[in-house]
């Protein structure tokens, strides 16, 4: 059983007991109360030399009540309440019957200390309650939080109750943010929630988790689909701010990834993240909005977490080589350097391709410490051929998207360089569009620390779109890679040739020079030449090659050019 899961459980029933043990210590003290009245009917109770009233026996045993009470009040208000109330108003029956009984008041004050006890306990179940009620909402949309979130959903775990959970994934808040402020995008969101809510029509529970992110508990598996589907036709409907009088429309996109949760997980970070694979599930296949947990993307989980202990154990192990491709003039196919490139061999193991360890790093922090190895090891071995070269030679290293946009990142690969002793303008850092996508300030800001301190930035992968023109040509840049998904289709049409033409024009307009990747035939190279593009690489004049070779073509080329 999940460590999370055992925890919630084991406090779930240790307060299941202790409530248990006062309601039977309660009934206890109270039997003891009945039966002592009764008994002595207002007379006193010898100790030895001394009597003890009856009346006084009440009070103690009162005051025993109402410690018990408060001590249910804190472990469940609601419950604890109403045992209390039950309890003290038979204490309190109980000495009035005495004072009935006996024909003496001495009992008064103790049914005043008893309705001041119950006002007492009645004003700490309301401010627990209201503390509880806060610490599992938020403040701007109004409905639970991530905290009541986890707690709902282990609740019915723990009860072995099912249903179903959907997370809804928004995109389209950050525009606003942006342009109009955030007050406007707590209003978007107040509104989404209360959409949300309408929509759901009592069918289940809306949650604010994080972010532009709602999570829905729907107690009807059956509906689950139906009910996610009216929540994000609800969500995608125009939505209208004001702004100084200025209407704005709003335009969310949502997206929904469901998982049971009696069944397929045993607590809420793992129904959550059931939930959270199906939705990227919906997002990558663009045919549909709403997406089921099933044993196809269980699989999937499992292998993204053998992949996560690969990735792990190589870093621990040094099971991580790197591989180097050359990158040449195509004018006079003069060496330009070496892009790096990241392996992974497993002793014993299967070989597990870049294309996937890479993917499964990037959704975990696994993918800052891969960028802090690759930086490392490809500085530590051309530091000598970078050198001997006269500083000639470029070592290309590809950045995740994920590491440039943290603040400091410059500062730390300066530390790296200034450790290594590397020359920085030897070193070329690769980034993708997809590094602009979202706000970018540090982003920009390592960029431009970067540039500052001799260091290449290299813009890869262009032509996907992840980004407008107008922001592409603001950026520091010194190299434009035109992806190889362009090249592919190169020479079959002139529509490719224009564009790719018109990708290399927007490069040298932005004052940076354009590299080829994947140019695996002669005639892209001819293509690519009558186009004006400043570099190639591909399989057509180099494949990746390990260290020592790389090292040896590095230096036949230095001597050949002294040569001449």
């Amino acid at each position: 059983m999940d460590r999370t899961k055992s925890t919630v459980i084991s406090g779930l029933r240790n307060n299941t007991i202790l409530f248990r043990v006062c309601i039977v210590l309660c009934i206890l003290d109270l039997g003891t109360n009945v039966v002592l009245s009764v008994k002595l009917r207002g007379a006193e109770l010898p100790i030895g030399d001394m009597t003890l009233p009856a009346a006084s026996l009440n009070g103690c045993i009162q005051v025993v009540l109402c410690l018990l009470g408060i001590i249910m009040v804190l472990i469940d208000h609601k419950k604890g309440l109403v045992c209390s109330y039950i309890f003290l108003g038979l204490s309190v029956a109980g000495a009035i019957r005495s004072a009935v009984v006996s024909h003496n008041l001495m009992t008064v004050p103790g049914l005043f200390n008893a309705v001041v006890f119950i006002t007492a306990i009645t004003l700490i179940s309301r401010q627990i309650g209201r503390s509880r009620m806060m610490a599992v909402t938020d403040t701007v949309t109004g409905l639970r939080n991530r905290y009541g979130f986890d707690r709902d959903i282990n609740r019915m775990i723990y009860r072995n109750e099912k249903g179903c959970v959907a997370f809804i994934h928004l995109d389209g808040f950050w525009p606003v943010n942006a342009n109009l402020g955030r007050r406007y995008g707590d209003e978007l969101l107040e509104i989404t929630a209360g959409r949300i809510t309408h929509a759901l029509a009592k069918r289940g529970n809306a949650y604010k988790t994080e972010g532009a992110e709602f999570a829905l508990i729907l107690p009807e598996k059956s509906e689950c689909t139906k009910i996610a589907e009216d929540v994000i036709k609800a969500v995608e409907e125009t939505i209208t701010l004001n702004k100084d009088g200025v209407p704005s429309n709003c335009y969310l996109s949502a997206t929904a990834g469901l998982a049971e949760i009696a069944g397929s997980a045993e607590d809420a970070d793992t129904v959550m993240k059931h939930a959270d694979i199906a939705v990227n599930y919906a997002l990558k296949s663009g045919s549909s909005k709403v997406c089921m947990f099933n044993d196809e993307m269980k699989a999937f989980m499992e292998r993204q977490l053998y992949i996560e202990r690969l990735v792990k154990e190589s870093l621990q192990n040094g099971w991580f080589y790197l591989v180097y491709q050359p990158q040449y003039t195509i004018d006079d196919r003069r060496l330009r350097g070496f892009e790096t490139l990241l392996r992974m061999n497993v002793p014993g193991g299967e070989r597990i391709p870049p294309s996937e360890f890479i993917s499964i790093a990037e959704m975990s922090d696994l993918v800052l410490d891969i960028d802090s190895f690759v930086i490392r090891r490809a500085m530590e071995e051309f530091r000598e051929i970078c050198y001997s070269s006269g500083n000639t030679i470029t070592v290309a290293v590809n950045i995740s998207a994920k590491d440039i946009a943290r603040a400091g990142f410059a500062d730390r690969l300066l530390y790296i360089i200034n450790d290594v002793n590397f020359p920085p303008e030897c070193l070329e850092i690769e980034i993708t569009e997809y590094s602009f996508a979202e706000e970018g300030s540090h982003t920009i800001e390592n960029i431009k620390l970067l540039r500052d301190n001799q260091i290449m930035i290299a813009l890869d992968d262009f032509g996907t779109g992840y980004t407008s023109l107008g922001q592409v040509m603001k950026l520091p840049i010194n190299l434009v890679k035109i992806d190889k998904s362009l090249i592919d289709n190169l020479v079959r049409n002139d529509m490719n040739i224009d564009f790719v033409k018109s990708v290399i024009y927007m490069g040298h307009l932005m004052d940076a020079e354009v590299i080829a990747e994947g140019v695996e035939q002669d005639s892209q190279v001819e293509c690519l030449r009558e186009l004006d593009c400043d570099f190639i690489q591909g399989f057509i004049w180099g494949k990746p090659m390990e260290y020592d070779e790389a090292r040896e073509l590095a230096n036949e080329v230095y001597d050949r050019q002294q040569l001449s």
